[in-house]
């Protein structure tokens, strides 16, 4: 009895220190310039409380999605994108689509109505044939509609489009022919058939087997540069095209 006696006191002190140094401390905001104070006067504490640690790698930090590898990486896509010429003309409204067939049958405009849709994946293979061509035939106007424009839905349905991509050729006021899909090759060839943009018009006859000879290796060079766009094109989007024929 008498050792508990002798002990109450000094438990009794702890307690209320302990009491007393938790309800004091729990007044006091955690912020990280009280425990700088705080390491300050005991050496204990250390004067960094948190360790940042950050990776040796910034790449690791990254969204995987952000961060994959370069080999998968379509080539096409790390190219700079190329401006679109300025003969391909994007028709979004009923007025617009009227002036152009003023243009095509009253004023006799050599030109191509290209029929589009942003969902469409063959369509996105095209569209850079499409463009290429449009460069290789400045004197043709390539006219290109999304058929999901609201403002085109009745003249879409005079024409009868219902698929896309496609492409309707016009010549002296006159429809000449027509592609329906992704045929890159007809495409290429139907236009080059129509719009013979390289032969040139010798102007003295002096001059004219000459002229004939330049124009025919331009045409092979032009055929050769076309083919290779196809081939590069066709490697680079068969992933496209596989989705669009699960799709279908």
């Amino acid at each position: 009895m008498r050792g508990q006696s002798i002990l109450r006191p000094f438990l009794l002190r702890q307690a209320y220190s302990v009491r007393s140094i938790s309800s004091s401390s729990s007044r006091i905001p955690l912020t990280q310039s009280n425990l700088i104070s705080a390491s300050e006067k005991n050496p204990s504490i250390p004067k960094t409380p948190f360790s940042v640690w950050t990776p040796r790698n910034p790449n690791f930090s990254r969204h995987f999605s952000e961060s994959y590898p370069d080999f998968f990486k379509p080539s096409f896509l790390e190219q700079e994108p190329v401006p679109v010429p300025e003969n391909v003309v994007a028709v979004k409204t009923e007025e617009e689509f009227n002036t152009a067939v003023t243009r095509i049958e009253g004023e006799s405009v050599p030109a191509v109505l290209y029929f589009t849709a942003t969902w469409c994946a063959p369509c996105r293979f095209i569209g850079p044939v499409m463009d290429e061509l449009a460069r290789r035939t400045p004197e043709v106007t390539i006219y290109k509609m999304d058929i999901d424009e609201e403002s085109l839905a009745g003249k879409l349905k005079e024409l009868n489009i219902t698929s896309v991509p496609t492409i309707q050729y016009f010549k002296e006021g006159k429809k000449e022919d027509e592609v329906v899909g992704a045929d890159a090759t007809r495409i290429v060839h139907t236009m080059k058939r129509l719009y013979n943009m390289m032969d040139p018009k010798p102007e003295e006859d002096s001059k004219e087997e000459e002229n004939v000879s330049s124009a025919e290796e331009l045409d092979e060079s032009s055929t050769e540069e076309l083919n290779a766009m196809l081939d590069e094109l066709m490697k680079s989007t068969k992933p496209l095209l596989k989705q669009a024929k699960k799709e279908n």
